[in-house]
């Protein structure tokens, strides 16, 4: 009788586990869905104030300046530019860590050890 109260706790726990790694993965996963989302809106951003930076050099060429990337108005583009990438980067390397953490709880559910 012991026994059987053992394999029924065992099965238990293994079940447990499997829904509690399920249901962490599947809420990563969503995670990574809004992350991609907000990608798509910095890309958006991004295509946006690269064609002002591109105005902006064509409107220094205009005025007769030698070296376009000198000016203020063009640096500033260029700047807003920058920070959009960087922040666009950010969500990439965030989906990266979101996607270890998937791949470690997968391996540690078939016994393998995790990072």
């Amino acid at each position: 009788m012991n026994d059987l109260k053992n394999k029924a706790v065992g099965s238990l726990r293994i079940v447990w586990g499997c829904t509690k790694i399920f249901t962490l993965n599947t809420m990563r996963r969503a995670l990574i869905l809004g992350r991609y989302t907000l990608i798509c809106g910095q890309q958006q951003r991004l295509r946006r104030a690269l064609r002002r930076l591109g105005g902006r050099v064509l409107q220094a060429l205009e005025q007769g300046e030698v070296n376009p990337m000198l000016t203020e108005a063009v640096k500033d583009a260029l700047a807003k530019a920058k920070a959009i990438k960087a922040g666009k980067d950010k969500h990439y390397q965030a989906i990266g860590t979101l996607r270890e953490k998937i791949r470690a709880a997968c391996a540690c559910e078939f016994g393998e050890k995790g990072n």
